[in-house]
């Protein structure tokens, strides 16, 4: 009774077109892991390390594929059940991790306190915000925070084209394909209607009529219909996802070395690569057959890579 009460207003919104557009994620009003994912997705399971593959292509004539092996350390939180540690270890049974974020989304975490097992309190702040911590709801970390999108995903434009070119689906043979099929998804349309028939004309426009193109204009505008929405203004850009770090800020948030304790002693790790993961190969051709086991220092494929910087001062996830 109570949930169809709740929804008698989506009813009015519905029928009288009183919803915002996009609609917002109702972060304030989801109830915490422990009481809904939790109760399927056993919490005390240790997953380990995973070894996955992620394929790209650079935005060159060649569209050059470009592909990183890593092992990802997943490991778990519950020392009953194997070692603490890994990305699990934020979800510690015996530590709590406590933060307060300064916007809506949940993209600015200027604070963080860790509580270990013995009872000790930690905080860490970032540089440019004070301690005066009245006015914030404090959260504990569970699941979501970084889980925020485990369903209705919005594939970015370049991840998606990244998929289809590996897949075959967009044939590489086509000069600068990635990057002229990113920039069509990315054009502003009003309508469904209007996006199939650009970028179905743009793409037209830059290589000759035959099989390839064809295929390759079908498969950009299936990636728009499943991943943009243009009357409910929806689309990638409007929601954050929190796994990894490449589009969206995600565990830079607070790995960003800015957050350091009052006395200045320590800091949150920030760009360590092997804390969470060891890259196995990268590259492409033969380089992905040369494996190291200790792990690689990541190669940028376009040497731009620079510690200081995040990924997502260049990336997007569009052109």
């Amino acid at each position: 009774m109570r949930s169809k009460l709740s929804g008698t207003y989506q009813v009015y919104a519905t029928l009288f077109d009183k919803y915002p557009r996009p609609i917002p994620t109702p972060v304030k009003n989801l109830r915490p892991a422990q009481e809904t994912c939790n109760q399927c997705h056993w919490p005390r399971e240790f997953v380990g390390d995973l070894d996955r593959t992620f394929h790209y292509f650079l935005g060159d004539q060649t569209n050059t594929p470009y592909s990183v092996r890593m092992v990802l350390k997943v490991g778990g939180g519950d020392p009953t059940h194997g070692p603490v540690g890994g990305i699990h270890w934020h979800m510690s049974i015996e530590n709590k991790v406590e933060y307060i974020a300064a916007d809506e989304a949940r993209q600015k975490i200027p604070w963080v306190r860790l509580t270990d097992s013995q009872g000790g309190v930690t905080v860490f702040r970032d540089k440019a915000f004070t301690n005066d911590i009245s006015g914030y709801e404090i959260r504990r970390m569970d699941c979501v925070d970084c889980h925020n999108r485990p369903a209705h995903r919005y594939n970015s434009p370049d991840d998606a084209v990244n998929l289809a070119l590996s897949l075959g689906q967009i044939d590489r043979s086509l000069p600068w394909i990635k990057t002229n099929a990113v920039y069509a998804l990315n054009r502003p349309y009003k309508t469904d209607a209007e996006a199939q028939s650009g970028i179905a004309t743009f793409l037209g426009d830059h290589y000759a009529d035959g099989a390839s193109l064809r295929q390759a204009i079908s498969a950009v505008q299936r990636i728009y219909l499943d991943n943009f929405f243009p009357g409910m203004k929806a689309n990638w850009s409007v929601y954050p996802d929190n796994i990894g770090h490449r589009n969206w800020p995600g565990c830079f948030r607070c790995h960003d070395g800015r957050h350091t304790t009052e006395d200045g002693q320590r800091t949150i790790k920030a760009n360590d690569c092997n804390a969470c993961h060891n890259i196995l190969a990268q590259g492409s051709g033969s380089e992905l057959q040369q494996i190291t086991v200790a792990g690689q220092k990541f190669k940028h494929p376009e040497d731009l890579y620079d510690p200081a910087f995040q990924c997502t001062d260049c990336h997007t996830g569009g052109p």
